[in-house]
């Protein structure tokens, strides 16, 4: 008989959907929960080592605490490998991973995430029902610890990559390389996963995420993505991107988030994708998103992603003003003016706009704030995002705060992006707080953004999806 790994997303005591993917890092208010790609990658290695997975992706699902440990109970594996994120670290290790050990005496609990990967050994000092911390990629590092298990083995302190107690310690062992050749890792193994799960907003459809490429070589300084993906662009064959969409088309998926920093970060990369997408006529079966930065594309670019099936570009704008993007070292002679320019570009080639911008980052004023609201309004975009900055460990920001004593260490449930965090001179938490929630009001109240967003749906049902959309949105808005 196989051993026994379960993949998990832990519930919360909220009920809340929380996605823990990379450094997304957030409770789900679109109604559009990410298909949990870590995990699926990970089953797709112990799967073809011959182990037996079960992935538990706990909100989407809308299984609670007791249906988890039930299934966990049932399943009987020897190893855990769970999910976890700043904002619910201590739900996820101090009130979840109890309750696994409690129905399952013996199983072994190893947490994955950006923090854990961070912040190691003050995590296992934390949370005694943990056993393991996989630090950084997880794929390689999760396949040989639970075949080190499976071999009797419960010190796997050869196993590059991993955190573990020895005698009363917490030990590293040696780090793991990023993984260079991408191709390796194969396909993910979504294999018990019911895809109405994760549904496309409006369009109410399955989608999943398809991954491009890891890495980013850019330095901004509120970001985290370095610390699982490293900075150097390590890109997937289009080969395998290519028979990924066809497997997921087979499977009844055809909308996507290709999912990578930038999409267009090699543009070269990026247009023998498009061209290979409509040599195959593929353009007419799928329908993607991606995200990029606001300097990295043109509208050539923009135009063929069109005609390949993209309908919607995410751009991080961050804040509406030259002064603030100096800030957090943005770099590459960014600024306002050419984000203006590129969200025209992409809104004339016919996609929808989507802007992510920052609220209350040290340095800032209330006026600040302001530009940035003023700003979204000016960008011709469809959807807008406010975050409050966020101090995620493993960012710049985070030694930052520490070291100016901005935030109370180890309160990590305040560490979230829809509220300030931070205490900062000058801008308290709720004048922060009183300007996102203004953000939102102006822009969704903007008769140019209602006209933009009713002219995405195509057909009556999408219109109905849209309104129930918009009304679960103002719902939690107004709730703060």
């Amino acid at each position: 008989m196989p051993a026994k790994v379960v993949l998990i997303n832990p519930p919360v005591p909220s009920h809340k959907v929380w996605v823990r993917e990379g450094r997304c890092q957030q409770w789900d208010i679109w109604g559009a929960p990410f298909p949990p790609l870590s995990l699926a990658m990970i089953a797709r290695q112990l799967d073809n080592a011959g182990f037996e997975t079960l992935i538990l992706d706990a909100g989407p699902a809308g299984k609670g605490l007791g249906e988890v440990v039930a299934r966990v109970r049932d399943f009987a594996p020897l190893l855990a490998v769970v999910a976890t994120a700043t904002p619910t670290l201590n739900s996820d290790l101090a009130w979840f991973c109890p309750e696994l050990k409690k129905a399952r005496p013996g199983i072994s609990i190893a947490a994955i995430g950006i923090h854990v990967s961070v912040l190691p050994q003050e995590v296992l000092e934390a949370y005694p029902h943990l056993d393991f911390v996989i630090r950084g990629e997880p794929e390689i590092t999760a396949l040989e610890l639970a075949d080190s298990l499976a071999q009797g083995n419960n010190d796997p302190g050869q196993v590059p990559g991993l955190a573990l107690r020895r005698d009363g310690r917490v030990c590293l062992t040696p780090p793991r390389p990023f993984i260079k050749n991408l191709d390796s890792l194969g396909l993910p193994l979504w294999q018990g996963i019911d895809r109405e799960n994760y549904l496309m907003p409006i369009r109410r459809k399955p989608f999943s995420l398809i991954s491009l490429a890891r890495g980013c070589p850019y330095l901004c300084s509120f970001c985290t993505a370095h610390v699982y993906n490293g900075r150097r662009t390590r890109l997937r064959p289009v080969s395998r991107i290519i028979q990924e969409i066809e497997d997921n088309l087979a499977h009844g998926v055809s909308d996507f988030l290709f999912w990578t920093e930038n999409a267009s970060g090699n543009p070269g990369f990026l247009r023998a994708l498009l061209d290979e997408i409509t040599a195959r006529g593929l353009h007419r079966k799928i329908s993607w998103v991606c995200n990029s930065r606001p300097d990295l594309a043109d509208g050539d670019l923009f135009e063929k992603m069109k005609r390949a099936g993209c309908w919607q570009v995410a751009f991080g704008f961050e804040f509406g003003d030259d002064h603030s993007l100096s800030l957090v070292n943005k770099g590459a002679g960014y600024n306002v003016a050419l984000g203006l320019r590129t969200a025209r570009l992409a809104a004339g080639a016919g996609l929808a706009v989507d802007g992510h911008f920052i609220m209350g980052y040290p340095g800032q004023k209330a006026a600040d704030l302001r530009a940035t609201i003023d700003y979204a309004l000016r960008l011709p975009l469809t959807f807008a995002h406010f975050y409050a900055a966020t101090p995620f460990p493993g960012s710049e920001l985070y030694d930052q705060c520490l070291a100016q004593k901005l935030i109370a260490p180890g309160q990590w449930g305040t560490v979230r992006q829809d509220a300030p965090a931070m205490r900062l001179p000058g801008l308290p938490s709720p004048v922060v707080a009183s300007h996102i929630r203004q953000a939102y009001r102006r822009f969704y109240s903007s008769p140019k953004v209602a006209w933009r967003i009713l002219s995405l749906p195509r057909n009556p049902r999408e219109y109905v999806n849209l309104f129930a959309t918009s009304a679960r949105f103002l719902r939690d808005l107004l709730r703060g």
